[in-house]
């Protein structure tokens, strides 16, 4: 009777956390929809391919096969529920109404369609900068590998003179 007793409470309790998650998964699914995230995540992947081919000419014949591949690995679909557990992870469930409610406001919405536009130009202004300012960071790669060959030969030389 006692080993019954035990049984259903582990029974009971995993269905207990078992309700618990589906509970916080659908709020999160809520909020992504409020989002409008599977459209604009397409969006951002979509954008990102193309100024990858911008910077990459050569790249283009194989657009098609990329976005096969990203959509495989990187769509919405394969990416949603691990979406939903890292939101989980970091938001309440009163938060992810809170957000909800925020998304549902014409504010929400227009930040829901301009953040994928916002990533991408932000990722080419930083793309930008490095590239302006690539010369320097040669120069300073090549300072530093110069530091680091002119350590590894006094070490050397150091361990050669105690050997001797």
């Amino acid at each position: 009777m006692k080993k019954l007793f035990i049984l259903t409470l582990v029974i009971l309790s995993t269905l207990s956390v078992n309700a618990d998650e589906q509970r916080e998964t659908d709020v999160a699914f809520q909020l992504f929809e409020a989002m409008q995230l599977p459209t604009t995540f397409q969006q951002t992947i979509d954008q990102m391919l193309e100024m990858q081919i911008q910077q990459n000419p050569s790249i283009e014949p194989f657009k098609k096969t990329m976005a096969q591949f990203f959509e495989k690995y990187m769509g919405w679909e394969s990416m949603k529920d691990d979406f939903a557990k890292m939101y989980m992870e970091k938001f309440t469930d009163d938060e992810l109404r809170e957000l909800i409610a925020f998304y549902k406001t014409p504010t929400g919405q227009k930040t829901a369609v301009l953040m994928p536009v916002l990533a991408t130009q932000g990722a080419a202004i930083g793309q930008r900068r490095v590239q302006e300012n690539m010369p320097e960071l040669q120069l300073m790669i090549a300072e530093e590998g110069l530091r680091i060959a002119e350590k590894k030969r006094a070490s050397k030389k150091v361990k050669n003179d105690s050997d001797e």
